[in-house]
């Protein structure tokens, strides 16, 4: 078989990580309960009985992808945490970060990640609840440090790093890759400028047009603008037979 013989050829580090890999688009797939070591087996071409000289069982496997992900997810975001940088640069950084190469780039370790904790043994949640309270440390810390700058407003920074980090994390249930029209800068940008802005406008501001309508509506702007500058010639035109 054709994935047995690819399989057998890579060294020990890269079959782990192909079995892995495989483990989290089955279970991302199927859900973790429905999925079964025979389907991950099958999919790496080898029998269950040769995928358990890798893992002990479908627990174990679970808890290695889990282990990948907190190596994944957090590392850059404690690195970003300790730049020197002033606080609302810093907190655009985190959440750009954590949109594109945190949640969409690791989209179906993520879903995994998320729905499937419970199944966990007590202690491998411990460590998982304990990696979530660093991460949301870290936003806490920048949004304290920001009020005592005069960055942001008072607020509880708990509760707003706790609003950042929710919203950011959803994007799992409703982003679809290649499917969204949304790329992921865009969705960056727009949960910045509405972390930073608000959703309602300010006293006597322009109003903004929505992504979906500036396209068609700049469009339809111009072609008006053409119209009146037509109309506007052909009374010149007309005024100046009386010049």
């Amino acid at each position: 078989m054709e994935r047995q013989t690819d399989f057998k050829g890579l060294d020990k580090s890269m079959r782990k990580r192909r079995i892995v890999d495989t483990a989290i688009r089955i279970f991302h797939e199927k859900g973790y309960r429905a999925a079964t070591l025979d389907d991950v087996a099958k999919e790496l071409g080898l029998t269950k009985a040769a995928l358990y000289h890798y893992v002990a069982s479908k627990k174990d496997l679970l808890s290695i992808i889990y282990i990948q992900a907190l190596e994944s997810f957090f590392a850059t975001v404690y690195e970003i945490g300790e730049r020197d940088l002033a606080p609302p640069e810093k907190l655009r950084l985190l959440i750009r970060h954590h949109i594109k190469h945190i949640v969409i780039e690791n989209l179906p370790m993520f879903a995994v990640f998320f729905s499937e904790e419970n199944e966990l043994p007590e202690k491998d949640c411990q460590k998982i609840r304990e990696e979530k309270r660093k991460f949301t440390r870290v936003v806490e810390g920048v949004i304290e440090a920001g009020i005592a700058q005069g960055c942001f407003r008072s607020v509880n920074a708990r509760l707003q790093a706790y609003a950042i980090i929710g919203m950011c994390n959803w994007l799992y249930r409703w982003y679809k890759p290649g499917e969204s029209p949304y790329a992921p800068d865009e969705i960056a940008d727009h949960f910045i400028d509405l972390l930073e802005n608000g959703f309602l406008r300010a006293e006597g501001a322009d109003e903004r047009l929505a992504p979906a309508e500036s396209m068609p509506r700049k469009r339809e702007l111009i072609e008006k603008m053409k119209q009146e500058s037509d109309t506007l010639y052909e009374l010149i035109k007309d005024l100046e037979k009386f010049v």
